[in-house]
């Protein structure tokens, strides 16, 4: 195993490089304002015509909503945006490095609002931060690919646990690839940062999909409609896709239409799925934006100061 996780390593350091090196010719052709408005507006184009069949087919209006359980939802972004900071805590100590918890959540938050550009905004934004607490490069982008990776995984085995009474055929193929890939990652992370690190870690993105799942059962009950916890591990998964946990490029509309798409496999409808991803993704960036511009007004006035 230890053998195979450096030749995946590896793998994904080629990866990596591969990925630096499009991620420069992508801000490039970025850095034209034509094709800045044209991917905005694609992506928002899409979102908008997504929710506004899904609202028509489910004969609901925004009005219709209901207001509880969007205010829990607004609540869990206090949870959801220190689960964030923890997250790039731990990425700093698995490259021996330093962040602290409110500098790593305000970071997160800005990744989160960069994974809206048509470029692995979230990754870079990550990235970044690592590098200017001293890390290098390619190792500080190796670790942000490779725990990516691990919370997708880990949300392939979620949805395989909800898909398995409904497609077997469907839920087997999931739950191995994903189990896979955690152990890869797992064996990975304990070469490199040691087996208490990769134990958090692991901890952290199990818990970053039970995070998610809580907040999409209230954001179905917004919508009027009752989910189990298990129930919306496949939302889970497609969120995480669509968004590629930072990895590539998603835009508003790109993890909702998945969301839809997935909902083809369950019970739920796939306007109500994809509203209920539309209604948790459009607070944690309200959230996310609204921690982020406090912290640059609090550290302007800090500045006068």
């Amino acid at each position: 195993m230890t053998e195979f996780s450096s030749h995946f390593a590896g793998a994904a350091l080629r990866i990596v490089g591969k990925l630096r090196e499009s991620i420069a010719r992508t801000r490039e052709v970025l850095e034209r304002p034509a094709v800045r408005i044209s991917v905005l507006g694609l992506t928002v184009s899409l979102f908008l015509a997504g929710a506004w069949f899904s609202f028509r087919g489910l004969a609901i209006s925004p009005a219709d909503l209901r207001g509880a359980p969007l205010l829990v939802l607004a609540l869990l972004t206090l949870p959801s945006l220190l689960y964030g900071g923890a997250g790039l805590v731990l990425l700093a100590r698995s490259g021996r490095l330093s962040i602290p918890l409110f500098r790593a959540t305000v970071i997160g938050s800005d990744a989160y609002l960069a994974e809206l550009l048509p470029i692995p905004g979230g990754a870079i934004v990550r990235t970044g931060a690592l590098m200017k607490a001293g890390g290098q490069l390619s190792q500080s982008s190796a670790l942000v690919v490779l725990t990516a990776l691990l919370w997708i995984a880990c949300g392939m085995i979620g949805a395989s646990i909800s898909l398995a009474s409904i497609d077997l055929r469907l839920a087997l193929p999931l739950g191995l690839i994903g189990s896979g890939l955690v152990s890869v990652i797992f064996a990975w992370l304990c070469r490199r940062a040691g087996a208490a690190i990769a134990i958090l870690t692991l901890a952290h993105r199990a818990a970053g999909i039970a995070l998610i799942a809580v907040r999409l059962q209230f954001s179905f009950a917004a919508l009027h409609v009752s989910a189990q916890f298990t129930e919306t591990f496949p939302f889970v998964l497609a969120g995480l896709i669509g968004s590629a946990s930072s990895i590539a490029p998603a835009g508003l509309g790109i993890a909702e239409s998945l969301a839809a798409l997935a909902a083809l496999k369950t019970a739920f409808e796939p306007g109500t799925a994809f509203l209920a991803v539309a209604l948790d993704r459009l607070i944690c960036l309200a959230a996310c934006a609204l921690l982020s511009v406090s912290a640059r007004i609090f550290r302007h006035f800090k500045g006068v100061a």
